[in-house]
């Protein structure tokens, strides 16, 4: 991985992978078809049903067909379907983060996953460009709204010219043709949340599982899940699906990400707000982790020593304690 800000580089030795997402949820839908899914196209969830407090099943839009379940999982990303009706999740308090990329034919020069860290051309954000094989790449922008509004020099311009402002401002690459685009918006806090009810466990974006530093969701949204499914292993083989029994899912999220995802969550509304002298600096110090940093890095486990260590310090940043004591 390779962090870039002015003319600054700091590479971090950890691998690195491009997914194929349309390929993994073809491969996650065929997988579950396989253990006796049924996968119903064109149906959207309107809203949880309850009954005596109990989630049972789902309202599909339109009234149009009711699913009812032992267990309901609200997967429906930022969109939060279910746990938006039942008030576990409100996403007006939480940073909304955006993010578009295109995938483009044509040469470059990179092996490196590329994060740039420039207010020009990714206001309050980041870029990046990862190599997608032979003559393919996938270059793309994000930022967190709230520190667009004070980056973006022209708040008017759609995230579509950033993308193709950052793919003619390098000569790592030449661009013949854009063969796809991706976009999606997710919710981003210390994701310490409620992520159970009675009937109901929620998992991924619908509940915050986005890592809050760089913005990877996959990784997190998998592992979320994975400790949501043997919570509900559990209770299904126990006869209870209440909230009480299901907790032990929301439990351990809080144990194993949650005081990591509330650090990295402060650390990232100082990143997104670094001056260009900070983000050259922080690549910089990016540059110089040991093996060990580079090992809790890959895994979001840095101490509070490791940020200290690689934190651009700044005297502007003491006008912004009073917002990050409030995001505490």
């Amino acid at each position: 991985m390779a962090f870039e800000a002015g003319d600054s580089t700091g590479r971090v030795p950890v691998p690195a992978y491009v997914l194929d997402f349309p390929g993994l949820l073809s491969f996650l839908g065929e997988e579950a078809v396989a253990h006796g899914a049924e996968i119903r196209t064109g149906t959207r969830v309107s809203g949880p049903i309850t009954e005596g407090g109990r989630v049972t099943g789902v309202e599909c839009r339109g009234g149009a067909d009711r699913v009812t379940a032992d267990v309901v999982v609200d997967a429906t990303g930022p969109a939060a379907a279910l746990v938006d009706d039942l008030g576990l999740f409100d996403p007006s308090g939480a940073t909304r983060a955006v993010g578009k990329e295109f995938e483009v034919e044509g040469a470059h020069e990179i092996d490196d996953m590329v994060f740039r860290f420039d207010h020009d051309i990714a206001p309050g954000g980041y870029a990046w460009a990862f190599p997608a094989g032979d003559g393919v790449l996938k270059a793309g922008v994000c930022w967190l709204d709230d520190y667009y509004e004070v980056e973006a020099t022209d708040p008017g311009v759609p995230i579509d010219a950033y993308i193709d402002r950052w793919l003619a401002a390098d000569d790592r690459w030449t661009v013949d043709r854009r063969r796809e685009a991706h976009a999606g918006s997710a919710y981003i806090d210390s994701s310490l949340g409620q992520r159970v009810a009675d009937g109901l466990v929620a998992v991924g974006d619908a509940v915050a599982s986005i890592n809050p530093l760089l913005g990877e969701g996959i990784r997190p949204g998998m592992k979320s899940a994975k400790m949501a499914s043997d919570a509900v292993i559990d209770a299904l083989d126990a006869d209870d699906t209440s909230r009480d029994r299901l907790e032990a899912y929301e439990r351990r999220w809080k144990r194993e990400r949650g005081t990591h995802w509330r650090r990295q969550n402060l650390v990232s509304h100082l990143l997104y707000g670094f001056d260009a002298d900070q983000q050259r600096r922080f690549v910089e110090k990016m540059d110089a982790l040991s093996s060990a940093q580079v090992g809790r890095f890959e895994t979001y486990d840095l101490t509070v020593r490791d940020y200290l260590s690689i934190y651009p310090y700044s005297v502007r940043d003491l006008r912004r304690i009073p917002d990050l004591l409030r995001r505490v």
